[in-house]
């Protein structure tokens, strides 16, 4: 019933959202003086100064590494040295990611779980001795999987440099543990989602479990298994560039040679191919996925016709083979023999087909090197020792995450096409100078973010602590500048890719671009941004935790002090603190998310 005033009524319902909005309201009181207290405890831990940019010595120190990097160094001998370098990275990426599809695939067919917890091959099976012994089984590769791709790339590279020595082969076999590990968990949610129909149809023909495999659940996935691995080798690209930093090979390491021989003309060229590196590896990427995309329709009806034919082959018993033409199978055959080339080719480079890895000295050192690292350190003291770096990690991660949206944001509105280009026979009048200014002022914000996000954090590092010394404000800047190239990306692909109708009309009705972002791109864009930022923050708290490896403060100073000393022990439980730090981070980001599509459906 409406409640009655003197001069009006307020429905009964606005009644109750108000009594609820009143109750809720010392609750978001509370939450924002939480959020502001930690705010403040992040900002003291990442030991923030804005006005150390400014003093004359960090200006001094900026403007002669400027001045040393010009003009860059461009001698035959040093380009010779650059090729290589940039040879060896993609050797190290291919490598890795080859050896990586190896780890990930046979642990995310075994982890691929299902309602009846036992696995993709468990689908229907009796709950008897040998189910229980594979579903265990499961549940030990699917914890296997987590941990692997919860230690950071570089920590893992600088485990295996301990391990087996300097060199390729070491980044090699950090990155096949890394993105083993986070391949391995993409497939078995791949595997876990295909069309149980073909499934359940070949099991009532008494297929077995590999047939079942091979026939119902593999060819339904692999476009998205395809598609996640090529994406997976454009992350590895990136991620070799950066392993040298450890002494693990590839471009990475000629830089912080560089750096540290204050050869800054090298730096210079070394960053430029470095740049140029990432940016045809991102140009590449998308093309082969665009591809993909395009064949996928095709490629799961054959898959379909593929499963129906075996089926009728079980039931019928019947043979046959599908034919092709020739000149089809031979462009079929093509791009997997250049594969094959290019995999062969980068083990030969990275030393796996020279017998490196199974000498008799590199076993017994890994044996060796493992046998250290256990028992881990469980000393108070110890322990109490990594609450400084613990807190400036999570400084490091949250403040430069905030820097990085505050850049993102910034660059996104003149990034973004939709808001900043305008088509001639759109309504509203533009003159051709304006057009072209827009046009210049899109193309510069795009050249600017990418040009931040294609410098890794590692190597900002390594340039804001000329600025400001070592700590973990340089780390926290780092962070901030490569988040913003990242989520200014992001964020303009985003407001992007929002239905275009209301923008339209927003434009039509005179609106300027400030109006058209706020009532026609933010409502609709929201949701995804709000993902792609808090997906940005953990994927900053790995970051955050390897930063001190080059200087960057937080646990990663502590692992590198640690291994330096040879304390494996101490090594081990840091390990494991970083371990359980990210898997943290990782239920809080599906929490936040969670209740963010939540809330999305509510307001709907």
């Amino acid at each position: 019933m409406p409640t009655r005033g003197a001069n009006f009524t307020v429905p009964a319902d606005a009644w109750t959202i108000g009594q609820r909005v009143e109750a809720n309201a010392p609750r978001r009181v509370a939450l924002a003086l939480a959020l502001a207290g930690a705010l403040a405890i992040c900002w003291r831990a990442a030991e923030v100064h804005p006005l150390a940019l400014f003093e004359a010595s960090a200006l001094a120190s900026v403007w002669h590494f400027v001045c040393g990097m010009f003009p860059p160094d461009l001698s035959p001998d040093f380009l010779r040295v650059v090729a290589s370098a940039i040879g060896q990275t993609l050797a190290i990426a291919i490598a890795g990611t080859a050896l990586s599809i190896l780890v990930g695939l046979p642990l995310g067919i075994l982890s691929a779980t299902t309602p009846r917890r036992g696995g993709v091959l468990l689908e229907g099976d009796n709950w008897g001795t040998g189910a229980r012994a594979m579903a265990a089984a499961s549940h030990l590769a699917r914890a296997m999987l987590g941990f692997m791709r919860a230690v950071p790339d570089l920590v893992w590279g600088l485990l295996f440099v301990v391990a087996v020595g300097l060199g390729s082969l070491a980044g090699t076999l950090g990155l096949a543990v890394a993105y083993g590990g986070m391949l391995g968990r993409v497939y078995a949610d791949v595997f876990e989602d295909v069309d149980p129909q073909p499934v359940e149809a070949l099991r009532a023909c008494g297929a077995t479990r590999a047939q079942v495999f091979l026939r119902a659940v593999w060819p339904q996935a692999a476009p998205s298994i395809t598609t996640y691995t090529l994406y997976s080798l454009e992350c590895s690209v990136r991620a070799a560039s950066v392993l040298g930093f450890v002494g693990a090979g590839g471009i990475g390491y000629e830089i912080n040679l560089s750096m540290r021989m204050f050869e800054h003309g090298q730096v210079l060229t070394l960053i430029l191919a470095l740049v140029a590196l990432l940016t045809a590896n991102d140009a590449l990427s998308r093309f082969l996925r665009r591809r993909l995309h395009a064949t996928c329709a095709a490629q799961n009806s054959f898959a379909r016709r593929l499963t129906g034919r075996f089926v009728r082959r079980v039931v019928g018993r019947a043979s046959g083979v599908l034919s092709r033409p020739l000149g089809h199978a031979l462009s079929r055959a093509a791009l997997p023999v250049a594969m094959a080339l290019a995999v062969g080719f980068s083990f030969y480079v990275v030393g796996l087909t020279r017998g490196a890895l199974f000498d008799a000295g590199v076993v017994e050192r890994v044996a060796r090197f493992a046998g250290k690292m256990f028992p881990p350190e469980l000393d108070s003291t110890f322990l109490s020792s990594l609450a400084t770096p613990l807190l400036q990690t999570l400084g490091i991660s949250v403040i430069g995450t905030l820097i990085g949206i505050a850049i993102g944001a910034a660059l996104a509105l003149p990034g973004t096409s939709t808001l900043m280009l305008v088509e001639p026979d759109a309504a509203g009048r533009r003159t051709p100078a304006e057009r072209a200014a827009r046009r210049v002022v899109y193309q510069s914000a795009r050249l600017f973010f990418t040009l931040l996000r294609s410098i890794p954090e590692l190597v900002w590092v390594l340039i804001f602590i000329l600025a400001v010394g070592l700590g973990p404000f340089a780390g926290t800047l780092a962070i901030g500048l490569h988040t913003g190239g990242v989520l200014g990306k992001l964020y303009a692909e985003t407001l992007e890719e929002v239905p275009k109708e209301p923008i339209e009309a927003l434009r039509a009705s005179g609106a300027s671009p400030i109006q058209i972002l706020v009532w026609g791109a933010w409502p609709q864009a929201r949701p995804m941004l709000t993902s792609y930022t808090v997906l940005r923050w953990e994927m900053n708290l790995r970051v955050s935790t390897v930063l001190g490896l080059v200087g960057g403060g937080g646990l990663g100073q502590a692992i590198y002090n640690n291994v330096q000393l040879g304390f494996y022990a101490r090594l081990a439980t840091l390990i494991l603190v970083v371990y359980a730090l990210v898997m943290m981070t990782d239920w809080l980001g599906d929490r936040l998310r969670r209740r963010s599509f939540g809330t999305r459906l509510a307001a709907r």
